[in-house]
């Protein structure tokens, strides 16, 4: 299937993701655990923090194993050839507009915009990236807000 690294890099992106919302929510819990209401509770062996902190390591292996996946699959795109490669790439990675492509590339704004069009045309599952990407940004947003730069002092709990 054509353009089926874009899929791959899709699905990469949402994985990537949902381990950074899980890391996240796993650290705030955590969190919880050594500093907030639930600090006063000796941690055991087979504990809940105990299982968190395991957890939270095995979590920053798998998202660094993925990153490290996602950074190959773009220098083997970078590798193909073709201005549809080219479009697709810098139209759904790199998140560029057409007008930004056409001055990138080289070519007119229209030749951009019919390539662009032949390729919406044989590629069915753009469409719903298009609609998950906004999706995608307000979890990403709300991921760095809640990451590691809250203090102690400003703890917020998951309840």
């Amino acid at each position: 299937m054509r353009f089926q690294w874009l899929k791959d890099y899709q699905e990469l992106e949402e994985q990537i993701l949902y381990i950074k919302w899980n890391l996240n929510k796993s650290k705030l819990e955590l969190n919880r655990c050594i500093y907030g209401d639930l600090s006063e509770i000796k941690i055991e062996k087979n504990s809940r923090s105990s299982y968190l902190e395991n957890n939270i390591e095995k979590m920053l292996e798998e998202l660094e194993r993925l990153k490290s996946q996602k950074e190959e699959l773009l220098i083997l795109v970078d590798s193909f050839s073709g201005v549809e490669n080219q479009i697709v790439k810098l139209k759904y990675v790199d998140n560029l507009t057409l007008e930004e492509i056409a001055e990138a590339t080289g070519y007119s704004p229209s030749y951009i915009r019919k390539k662009h069009s032949d390729v919406r045309n044989t590629l069915k599952f753009v469409d719903e990236y298009d609609a998950r990407c906004n999706e995608r940004q307000a979890k990403i947003s709300e991921i760095e807000y809640y990451d590691e730069n809250r203090t102690k002092d400003n703890q917020i709990t998951l309840f």
